[in-house]
């Protein structure tokens, strides 16, 4: 059993903290809202952004980055895009160093227009950076439907400790070592996928959805 800190209390952050409690694991999630800590802990539940979806004993929400992250064996960044950079910089001081830091934010800094490990690696330079991308709905994650990802990073045994924490019959991940590829992918694919919704309501049927991808 490992101890994991998760760094963001949304939808797929619960989802991940939950999957990684129910694999034996240690598990502390931070969460910016007060509502959101006292709901896991008090009702087991994530009412704000997964509701109905019962969580598992082993995870606990905490309100500080660094109780969240102290003395953790793996890290996952899960804040949104643009938040990212403040949230990791207030735990920064508490990550230890060789510690594998797992970003699964979608998107780039809107700013910089860095992808999410390049910004882990400014400001987390004593962390090993991984990511976790692919196509996955937290709800679905959450109900047991079978999914595919993939752990990407430029040090193989960070990607393989990145799989080995995550990985369950359900949820299949596999190791990469592009890095970039893997962020660019999942963050376009929902560029497209919004442009397929569109046809569709467009009333537009396969071969424009075919020529669109």
């Amino acid at each position: 059993m490992s101890r994991i800190g998760v760094l963001g209390g949304g939808s797929w952050g619960t989802t991940l903290a939950d999957l990684l409690a129910r694999r034996g694991h240690d598990v502390r999630m931070w969460a910016r809202e007060p509502e959101v800590v006292a709901s896991i802990n008090q009702r087991r539940e994530n009412r704000l952004y997964l509701p109905e979806v019962p969580l598992a004993p082993g995870l606990a929400a905490v309100a500080s980055t660094p109780e969240a992250v102290e003395g953790a064996d793996l890290i996952v960044s899960a804040a949104p895009s643009h938040a990212v950079r403040t949230v990791c910089q207030s735990a920064a001081a508490t990550v230890a160093q060789g510690t594998v830091v797992v970003s699964v934010t979608k998107g780039l800094e809107s700013e910089s227009l860095l992808p999410m490990s390049a910004v882990l690696q400014q400001v987390l330079p004593q962390a090993r950076v991984a990511v976790l991308s692919g196509p996955s709905f937290a709800r679905e994650v959450a109900e047991g439907q079978p999914t595919a990802v993939v752990a990407a990073s430029a040090d193989p045994a960070a990607a393989a400790e990145t799989q080995s924490a995550f990985v369950t019959s359900r949820f299949r991940v596999y190791t990469a070592s592009d890095v970039v590829g893997a962020e660019l992918a999942g963050a376009l694919k929902n560029v497209i996928a919004i442009a397929a919704g569109m046809l569709e309501g467009l009333g537009l049927g396969h071969n424009p959805r075919a020529a669109l991808l």
